[in-house]
């Protein structure tokens, strides 16, 4: 990858955000840079260029992978959508009115996507692959927030999942739910006023239990709710600002980032053995002093295997013993 969207130097935010493949762990894809998309088959340690029509876009999550087989791919930049039904081989353009910033995929239904928007307000929602969106922030939508960061919530069921989503905003407004698909929407007891920092959000969901780090609002730091969102506490000692949250089979980890280029925020790397409510700062190497815009976590049939994309620090990688 060219070395100024890697690693950039100076004023650019790195390679874009990495995805994981569901159900084909050794594969991820990276992309959002003026390299365009990229992908890895053995667990993040090489990658290949697979094409340059995936936009250089503003630095959430613009990415999005079904685990089709092939691939489903998305690739979204300014006012437009790109999908791939190769893998990420070839891709036709959907011109949008609107940026999208934040893609999940459904993880039952592969033409079903929510979205934030790039510095704007508002979720939005496709039912239909990726060509049309609407606009999803019914009754109880909080104002005042922007690059809001949806993620799906598994439930009990396809359907309940399908309209169970958590979102997080920047700027203001609150963490938020909603059972009905953005009909209608509440904050949930424990996150009133909870947002992410500039530009990255991750949500991290082990079973009921849930987990998601912020600032402002109730404070910076970790929260989880035991179930699937109704009720939110802070787990960690909230000394520090946290940003995404991922975990493995046992351990779930914490870190600090905003959209920063070449800056030495240091990373408040945490960590909880699940379920987890003990919370301890651990010790990262000395290189790595920004955190990630995002984490994709596979597992190698031994091992946990995180990959991340460390803004302008490049891509990273660490196995879990």
């Amino acid at each position: 990858m060219d070395p100024s969207d890697l690693a950039p130097a100076m004023n650019a935010f790195g390679p874009g955000a990495v995805v994981a493949v569901p159900g084909h762990p050794s594969d991820l894809y990276v992309g959002g840079s003026a390299s365009g998309l990229w992908k890895s088959t053995d667990y993040g340690f090489t990658w290949k260029p697979l094409s340059k029509a995936v936009p250089n876009a503003p630095r959430g999550v613009t990415i999005g992978v079904a685990g089709t087989t092939p691939a489903t791919v998305w690739g979204a930049g300014y006012n437009n959508i790109l999908k791939s039904i190769d893998g990420g081989l070839t891709f036709t353009e959907t011109k949008l009115t609107v940026s999208l910033y934040s893609l999940k995929v459904d993880p039952n239904d592969a033409t079903h996507l929510i979205s934030g928007l790039h510095e704007a307000d508002g979720v939005y929602e496709s039912t239909d692959g990726g060509t049309s969106w609407n606009n999803v922030s019914g009754a109880g939508f909080p104002a005042g927030g922007i690059s809001w960061y949806p993620d799906f919530i598994v439930m009990d069921s396809a359907a309940k999942t399908r309209t169970t989503w958590f979102a997080i905003a920047q700027n203001g407004a609150s963490a938020i739910m909603t059972a009905d698909g953005g009909a209608h929407w509440a904050i949930p007891s424990g996150l009133n006023g909870l947002n992410h920092p500039h530009g990255n959000s991750q949500l991290f969901q082990s079973g009921s239990d849930l987990f998601v780090a912020g600032i402002g609002g109730p404070g910076q730091g970790v929260y989880r709710s035991p179930d699937r969102g109704t009720t939110w506490s802070r787990v960690d000692s909230g000394k520090a600002p946290e940003a995404i949250v991922w975990g493995s089979a046992t351990k779930v980890y914490a870190m600090y980032a905003w959209a920063c280029s070449n800056c030495n925020l240091g990373t408040n790397l945490e960590v909880a053995n699940l379920p987890g409510t003990t919370w301890a700062a651990e010790m990262v190497p000395m290189a790595l002093n920004l955190g990630p815009n995002s984490v994709a976590v596979t597992f190698d049939g031994t091992h946990h295997v995180f990959t991340a994309v460390m803004w302008s620090l490049g891509i990273w990688r660490y196995v879990e013993p």
